[in-house]
């Protein structure tokens, strides 16, 4: 016979009523210290499921068990034996330079100053030294035009107003006008041509990038989001991942498309929830020099009227997009810039393609009311009412001055005119590569950066990497680049006629490395990437942490042993 089917409780209230009866059962007879007890117990078992559940889903699986497996004695005693090894591999890998040991070590002032003469012995030498490493023009990015003579000219303008500062408008007006100029300049190179188009001037593109998040940020607060979230696909800058661990912010990163590596617009809009303020495309991006798809993703979000931003990443291409894009040859190259109307913010580096000295970029916006969110106030500071547009207070006017000059001094005709040699060597690089069997071109990179990946399982990308770099005289400094594991070039005004040869060593390391896996596979640079890819993230912070470490640690070395009193 079949057994009685309980009444099903299709109601809420009935729910609660059913549930408070059972506890009541549950707990008939207990003193009230045990009921007190028991819900203590029982509120911090579901609040702790909730916590690991959340942070499974925010770190993953491996994360999580690290996390909670390394405060254990036995586990925290072996990672820091092994730390230990790591943080004295980390000195080894930081000082990468021998020359910088044969000087004297300065731990304190000197007793008595130094004249002048004395200093600039050494710092001419330091200053040859640093220049042989890049002016051979093998060198991925880094150094974007290398001329001596327009290097010359940015160093006698910074020295012209090295003094300036522009927290002091009244003191330096020019230094003013100079900065609103450039900002000006580059708002029409990216089409804003508005009177709500508007913008600022950076130290760099990491400033940039968290300046414009904290406008979201302080955007989503006003309409009452706890969190605010900003989408963007994992070849997005890492400074976005800074953004969102110094702002509290939430990172929802999407995948790429595997053949395009361009960000997939599914998982973008997918991912949008109430608690996004904005979406960010890379134009393009660092890995693989793909542009994003920034007018399907505005046409997404016109077509749902979302109130979300659209911030486009130019802060690498963003002195060469705009020149590619007027040239002829070039017509295909997509709209990325405010001619797309629901582009809200773009981030754009001067000290790259716009060759200016390090570190200046300008972060553009299509509202002023949205750049008036990042800015900071403080009116009832005793020492008088401060207020400052980004993270500085002071900043450098000298920097500002020889933006403004060397981009006055290039003009239209003189970035058009780089533009075209940097995209002839990265058009033969990729011609070069497609030559090559085991390799490929990753998509389809319209600007200056080439990623590069094997399609050989014998043949290690990073091997490669290495042999560019040490063997048999090729000296290129190429980028390693991960998940995917590839290396890429960043092409250079430095490049220039280089394309050639770059194919032709990249030919011959294959052929090295695919003759001698063993000798490479015992480098330590190849060794480290192999390693990092199955390693926890958290393990490779650290690791990434000792490094930092060892930059500010002073090599040890007896003073007599060295050359100079400086």
């Amino acid at each position: 016979l079949s057994q009685p089917q309980p009444k099903r409780i299709d109601d809420w209230g009935g729910r609660m009523e059913s549930l408070k009866s059972y506890i009541n059962r549950k707990l008939k007879g207990d003193e009230p210290w045990k009921i007190v007890l028991k819900t203590i117990v029982a509120s911090s078992a579901v609040y702790g499921t909730g916590c690991l559940i959340s942070e499974i889903r925010e770190n993953g699986i491996g994360e999580t068990v690290l996390a909670i497996a390394k405060n254990t004695p036995i586990i925290k005693d072996i990672l820091e034996k092994e730390m230990a090894k790591v943080k004295a591999e980390a000195e080894d890998m930081a000082l990468t330079s021998k020359e910088v040991l044969e000087y004297k070590v300065n731990s304190e002032l000197p007793s008595k100053g130094i004249s002048r003469e004395e200093l600039m012995k050494d710092l001419i030498k330091w200053e040859e030294i640093e220049r042989s490493k890049y002016s051979r023009g093998q060198t991925s990015g880094t150094v974007y035009h290398g001329d001596r003579s327009m290097a010359d000219f940015a160093g006698d303008v910074m020295k012209m107003f090295c003094l300036a500062n522009p927290l002091h408008p009244s003191t330096f007006p020019f230094v003013q006008k100079m900065e609103a100029e450039v900002v000006a300049m580059t708002l029409k190179m990216f089409q804003g041509t508005t009177k709500e188009h508007c913008g600022l001037t950076t130290s760099g593109g990491t400033e940039s990038i968290l300046m414009a998040m904290k406008a979201y940020r302080e955007k989503g607060y006003a309409k009452g989001i706890r969190r605010p979230e900003i989408i963007a696909c994992v070849t997005v800058h890492a400074a976005f991942d800074k953004a969102a661990d110094y702002f509290g912010m939430k990172l929802v990163h999407v995948p790429f498309d595997p053949k395009s590596y361009q960000a997939d617009i599914c998982a973008i809009k997918n991912a949008v929830t109430s608690s996004t303020v904005v979406i960010v495309c890379s134009a393009p991006c660092y890995a693989q020099g793909i542009i994003d798809p920034v007018e399907e993703v505005a046409s997404f979000i016109e077509e749902n009227d979302l109130d979300v931003g659209l911030h486009v990443d130019c802060c690498l291409g963003g002195f060469l997009a705009p020149f590619v894009r007027m040239m002829d040859e070039r017509k295909g190259l997509p709209k990325f810039d405010f001619s797309v109307k629901q582009v809200t913010s773009i981030s754009a580096d001067t000290h790259k393609y716009g060759y200016s000295p390090k570190g200046t970029s300008v972060l553009m916006y299509a509202s002023r009311a949205l750049r008036r969110m990042q800015y900071f106030t403080a009116p009832k500071w005793t020492g008088g009412i401060y207020a400052t547009p980004s993270a500085a207070g002071s900043r450098p006017g000298g920097v500002i001055a020889a933006t403004w000059a060397v981009m006055m001094h290039m003009g239209l005709e003189g970035y058009m005119d780089a533009s075209r040699e940097i995209m002839q060597t990265a058009d033969t690089i990729k011609k070069g590569i497609a030559s090559i069997d085991g390799l490929e071109v990753m998509g389809n990179p319209q600007l200056s950066v080439v990623g590069i990946r094997s399609t050989n399982p014998d043949l290690n990308i990073y091997a490669v990497a290495y042999s560019m770099g040490h063997d048999k005289g090729r000296e290129w400094e190429l980028n390693s680049l991960q998940n995917p594991s590839c290396i890429h070039i960043c092409c250079t005004y430095m490049h220039k006629g280089l394309g050639p040869k770059f194919v032709d060593d990249l030919r011959g390391a294959v052929k090295d490395v695919l003759e001698n896996k063993e000798y490479y596979a015992k480098k330590s640079s190849v060794a480290i990437y192999g390693t990092t890819k199955s390693a926890p993230g958290s393990l490779v912070g650290e690791t990434s942490k000792a490094f930092i470490d060892a930059l500010f640690k002073l090599p040890k070395r007896k003073p007599e042993e060295t050359k100079s009193s400086s």
